[in-house]
């Protein structure tokens, strides 16, 4: 994967920078617990949280990239990317945004935006023939989101975890 320590794109109004997030940025930490607090209803355990970071940084450079967003000099939000080859074709790479957070009062300004085509660039630039991404079941600000940067729904994701309940019993 090429590309300098700190990758640009240029917007509409401003250069959106992607920056490498090192490795025990305390900062990055607090972020990713808001993000999970956001996005799970509760903030996450801390003993989690410890060992979610050492497997995201674990792989730092090789197949993933943790990012920060920087806009005007400011972090406003993280990304963190994957690259692997296809499963069944092999020739072919995809490109994964797994986690995407824009900090609260960064947001509704484009800097969302922004930050997803600067990541959607650097993964096209080294070698992503599809870029996926997800959002939790009922985040319907996030599923729009992600559409309105030119993702479309095109599979539905289901877990089995039966210690969790059952949201209802819908209709087939």
């Amino acid at each position: 994967m090429g590309g300098n320590s700190t990758e640009k794109l240029r917007a509409d109004t401003s250069i959106m920078h992607l920056q490498p997030v090192t490795p025990g940025d305390s900062r990055f930490r607090e972020w990713l617990k808001r993000y999970r607090e956001e996005i799970m209803g509760e903030p996450p355990d801390e003993n989690w949280l410890d060992r979610y970071t050492g497997a995201l940084f674990s792989d730092q450079g090789k197949h993933r990239r943790v990012w920060w967003g920087v806009d005007g000099g400011r972090r406003v939000g993280f990304a963190v990317t994957v690259l692997n080859k296809h499963w069944a074709d092999r020739g072919r790479t995809q490109g994964v945004i797994g986690e995407f957070f824009v900090y609260p009062e960064y947001r509704r300004e484009g800097r969302g935006r922004r930050l997803a085509q600067a990541v959607i660039e650097w993964l096209k630039e080294n070698g992503a023939d599809e870029i996926q991404s997800g959002v939790f079941a009922g985040n319907i600000r996030g599923l729009r989101f992600w559409e309105s940067v030119g993702f479309h729904l095109a599979r539905y994701s289901l877990v089995y975890r039966p210690d969790l309940p059952r949201e209802s019993d819908e209709e087939d």
